[in-house]
C-alpha cells in the first residue's frame, strides 16, 4: 500500500530534531568532563595504565641517571628511611654507592691540636684548596692508644682537635661546596717504641678494643650526622684486625644507626681488601704503591707503572661491586721518591720535579678510572720554605699546581 508523502515528512522532521537534541546533550556532557579534569589537581589524576612488560625508555633514570622529561616534579623521598614511630629503628642496611658515582677530587688535611688561630688557618687553607678545584676534603685527626697491645682507644685532650673545631672545619668546607670525609687516624707514637705500627696492633682483648673504638667512633658519627658530613672512614690500615669480620660488621651496624651518610674503610695498599667490604658504601685504599721505574723516569714511564696497580684496585671493585677511592696517595719531594712513596725520608736530596712528575702521572693514569683520590697531605701551618722542604706537603710546590690541573 502506498503511504501518503505528507505523513512521511513530519516523521522525518521529528527524527532529525531528536538526533540533533541527543548530539547537543552529548556535547554538553563531554564538555563537563573536560572541564572537571582540567581543574582536577595533577596528583589526583588517574595514571595511564602501562603493561608490565613495557620496555624501559632509552632516556630513563635506569639507564642515564637523569630524569625523563615526563618525570614527576614532586621531590623524591630521602634515601635514608625515617625511623618508624613507636618502634626502635634497625640500623640502615648496606647500600651501594650512588650511580653515577661523583668523582671525589680530594686532599687530606692533617690536623693536630687546637690552635687558638684554628678558625683563621682552616679558612685560609680551604680557600687555597678551593682555588685548586678540590671538591672533597678529608679531615684527618689523631686518636691514641697506650701501646700496641692496649684495649682502649681515645681522643687526646691536647693533640686531638675538639668537637667544636671539627664542626667549624666541616662548616667552612661546606660553605665552599666541598664534601667532607672524616678520618680518625690511630697515631703511632706509642707504638714505635715496640717497633710496631698501626697495622700490627694486637690488643690483649679484641672485643674490648672494638668496644672502646666503637664508643669513640660513635661520638664522631653523631657529629657527622648533625653536620651532614658526606663520608666517614671507619678505620685506616688496621691490617692485624681486618680478619675480625664480625666485629667490623657490628661496628658498621652501630655507626649506621647514628649516621646516614656513606661509610668506607682505608685498606693498606699491600694486602687484600677485607671481607667486610660488602657492608661499606665504597672501598678505599691508601695507595702508596711502589712504581718500578728508574730514578730519572719520565711522566709516561710513571703512567705505565700504574697499570698493574689500577688493575688490582679494579679487581677489588669487581669482587665487591663497589667503587674504589684512593684515600691516600702522594710522595715526598725527594729524588726517586716515587719508587717507594710510603717512605717518609729517603735522604736522596730534594727534588720538586720528582714530586711534580709523580702527581702529573698519577692524575693521568687514574682520573676517570677510579672513584676518587685524596692527596697526602696538607696541614694548617704551611712550611716556612717550601722550596727546600723534602716532605709530602705539596703546598707552595710545583705539585700544588698539578693538583689544580688534575681537578680543573
Amino acid at each position: 500500500m502506498q503511504i501518503p508523502l505528507r505523513r512521511i515528512r513530519p516523521l522525518g522532521r521529528f527524527l532529525r530534531l531528536r538526533t540533533l537534541a541527543l548530539i547537543l546533550v552529548g556535547a554538553v556532557e563531554v564538555a563537563s568532563l573536560v572541564t572537571a579534569y582540567a581543574v582536577m589537581p595533577i596528583g589526583a589524576r588517574p595514571a595511564p595504565t602501562v603493561a608490565a612488560s613495557s620496555p624501559v625508555p632509552s632516556n630513563s633514570v635506569a639507564e642515564t641517571g637523569e630524569p625523563t622529561p615526563s618525570a614527576s616534579l614532586t621531590p623524591s623521598a630521602s634515601p635514608t628511611p625515617s625511623p618508624t614511630t613507636g618502634a626502635t629503628a634497625a640500623p640502615a642496611p648496606p647500600r651501594p654507592a650512588p650511580t653515577p658515582f661523583p668523582f671525589q677530587a680530594g686532599v687530606n688535611v692533617l690536623v693536630y691540636g687546637n690552635d687558638p688561630a684554628f678558625a683563621t688557618k682552616a679558612n685560609a687553607q680551604l680557600a687555597h684548596l678551593a682555588q685548586l678545584h678540590v671538591n672533597s676534603v678529608a679531615f684527618v685527626f689523631p686518636i691514641y692508644q697506650a701501646s700496641w697491645t692496649a684495649t682502649t682507644v681515645s681522643a687526646d685532650p691536647v693533640s686531638t682537635p675538639s668537637m667544636a673545631n671539627i664542626r667549624l672545619f666541616i662548616r667552612a668546607a661546606h660553605q665552599r661546596h666541598m664534601r667532607v670525609l672524616l678520618r680518625p687516624l690511630l697515631d703511632e707514637a706509642s707504638l714505635h717504641p715496640a717497633g710496631k705500627w698501626r697495622g700490627q696492633i694486637a690488643p690483649t682483648s679484641t672485643s674490648a678494643w672494638f668496644a672502646s673504638y666503637r664508643s669513640l667512633l660513635m661520638g664522631y658519627a653523631q657529629l657527622a650526622q648533625a653536620e651532614n658530613v658526606e663520608f666517614i672512614d671507619i678505620g685506616t690500615e688496621f691490617d692485624s684486625l681486618q680478619s675480625s669480620t664480625q666485629q667490623w660488621l657490628n661496628l658498621i651496624a652501630s655507626v649506621r644507626g647514628a649516621y646516614h651518610g656513606q661509610l668506607t674503610y682505608s685498606a693498606n695498599w699491600a694486602i687484600s681488601y677485607p671481607s667486610f667490604g660488602w657492608a661499606l658504601d665504597f672501598l678505599s685504599i691508601d695507595a702508596f704503591f711502589p712504581l718500578s721505574v728508574p730514578v730519572n723516569a719520565t711522566q709516561q714511564q710513571l703512567v705505565a707503572a700504574w697499570g698493574n696497580w689500577i688493575a688490582r684496585a679494579n679487581g677489588f671493585a669487581s669482587s665487591f661491586s663497589k667503587h674504589v677511592v684512593l684515600t691516600e696517595l702522594g710522595t715526598t719531594s725527594e729524588v726517586g721518591s716515587f719508587q717507594q712513596p710510603w717512605i717518609w725520608n729517603h735522604n736522596t736530596g730534594v727534588s720538586m720535579e720528582a714530586q711534580r712528575l709523580y702527581y702529573a702521572a698519577a692524575c693521568q693514569a687514574l682520573k676517570g678510572r677510579i672513584g676518587g683520590m685524596y692527596w697526602w697531605e696538607y696541614v694548617l701551618d704551611s712550611q716556612p720554605s717550601s722550596a727546600t722542604d723534602p716532605g709530602y706537603d705539596p703546598q707552595g710546590k710545583p705539585a700544588d699546581l698539578e693538583i689544580s690541573r688534575c681537578y680543573a
